[in-house]
């Protein structure tokens, strides 16, 4: 790619230390760099070397700071590439960008950096795909996975397993090429199993996608119990910040009210829910719908108890909804006295937990628990795909290999062997951004930001 344009964005916006980050990227970068950052020697007379000068806007240094030139091919885009670093603030960052769209450059739009990248061959569409998963990782698990794919580890075993379709596709077409001979018994045994392998190891890495999908997204934590066992509270005291209503009245919580955390590296989603009881409001008993549908589709549930009251018929109402679903019991106002005895059917159900939502105790307990308990992703060394795109094309690559092997199984044309298997090379190429229409990745860089 020779994209006449030179492009500029702020890359990386002002942080707590007041340092900002503008990049330009392209044929112009450079002479368009020594119009907007003056230094000794000029711009990009030294490359990749960090320069100490002034920022210039309008003939006037609005600021002082750093620049440096890294040479195509060997920058982040594979063009020429200038970045200057100021201090101060994103006033000054966008004065700077607009004296450079003054100069020549055009706004990037979002991920034509990275874009750029990907068309000059610095990353196949999995690594470009990757930026913006580890800009967006939430969790540990998220961020290693995606600088798994970064790196072009997962790029490297798709390439592995189209490795075994051309070999198979090869050891076929040597019949083809001598009309007279058909494929030997020991050739098609070889491609049995290179398909074989093809399909095991596609299907190991598309079933990775619900448990990344999971890690990355958050997992589903539910807080439910009666009303006024403390759950507002204790979804406040979860998150740090002050996002339920509390207050004395019982079924003050109508809706389900969601929040983040951090536990043990990972991301939970939080859902406070609507206190399940009988009743007859009609508001009322459409949250408690609500709860429960949402306990349903949980992937932990925190059932909430007043240890300071009696055991109550709608506790057993909420703890018969727990079959079959990962929880625990939380006997909460554990700093009042004790009065609640839960039913030896319920308590030796699931662990029981003493907790205070008001002074804290018992809270990190629980939030070892839940991450402790968690299901983890069956990765495939140490990699998993977490993007619909990357499950559509591996499931191509099943669909036509295991019709492959069928067909060979039962002696169906070589032709048609052939066709089957240059359908799975498609999907490869499709995954790593080989064949890739424009469109698509107009879809895919559209979930970056600009600068990136």
């Amino acid at each position: 790619m020779n994209d006449p344009n030179t492009i500029v964005a702020i890359s990386t916006p002002p942080g707590e230390g007041g340092i900002g980050v503008v990049r330009l990227s392209g044929p112009e970068s450079i002479a368009i760099g020594r119009k907007v950052f003056h230094c000794t020697p000029p711009l990009g007379s030294r490359i990749r070397f960090v320069e100490y000068g002034r920022v210039m806007v309008d003939g006037r240094a609005i600021d002082e700071g750093l620049a440096w030139v890294l040479a195509a091919p060997r920058s982040y885009t594979g063009e020429d590439t200038v970045e200057i670093s100021s201090h101060g603030s994103l006033q000054i960052l966008e004065q700077l960008v607009q004296a450079a769209l003054a100069k020549g450059a055009v706004l990037a739009q979002p991920g034509e950096f990275t874009r750029r990248a990907f068309l000059n061959g610095r990353l196949d569409l999995l690594q470009a795909e990757a930026v913006v998963d580890l800009i967006q990782a939430g969790g540990k698990g998220s961020l290693d996975n995606a600088y798994g794919h970064l790196q072009g580890r997962l790029s490297a075993l798709v390439r592995q397993h189209k490795s075994c379709i051309i070999e198979a596709l090869s050891l076929i077409e040597v019949g083809l090429d001598f009309a007279e001979e058909d494929i030997d018994e020991t050739s098609r045994q070889s491609v049995l199993n290179l398909l074989d392998q093809v399909i095991n190891s596609t299907r190991h890495l598309v079933d990775t996608f619900e448990g990344c999908r999971l890690r990355q997204d958050g997992a589903l934590v539910v807080l439910v119990g009666r009303p006024n066992v403390g759950k507002s509270t204790l979804l406040n005291a979860f998150l740090g910040e002050e996002r339920a209503i509390v207050t004395p009245l019982p079924g003050t919580t109508r809706d389900l009210i969601e929040g983040r955390a951090h536990w043990g590296g990972e991301i939970v989603r939080l859902i406070d829910s609507a206190g399940i009881r009988t009743s007859q409001d009609l508001i009322e008993k459409e949250g408690i719908r609500r709860a429960i549908e949402t306990i349903e589709t949980a992937d932990f549930v925190l059932a909430v108890l007043d240890a300071s009251d009696n055991w109550h018929k709608d506790d057993e109402l909420v703890l018969q909804l727990l079959e079959y679903k990962p929880a625990i019991l939380l006997l909460n106002k554990t700093d009042l006295p004790r009065r609640l005895n839960i039913p030896i059917a319920f308590s030796s159900t699931h662990p029981v937990v003493d907790i205070s939502a008001l002074t804290g105790l018992g809270l990190p307990q629980v939030q070892q628990f839940v991450t402790a308990n968690m299901p983890s992703p069956s990765l495939v060394n140490g990699l998993g795909i977490t993007r619909q795109r990357h499950r559509d094309c591996l499931q191509r690559v099943i669909e036509s290999s295991t019709m492959a092997r069928e067909m060979l199984l039962s002696q169906q044309l070589d032709e048609c062997i052939v066709a089957e298997l240059q359908e799975g090379l498609v999907a490869f190429g499709d995954i790593l951004g080989e064949n890739v229409a424009d469109d698509v990745l107009d879809r895919i860089f559209s979930d970056f930001c600009i600068g990136k």
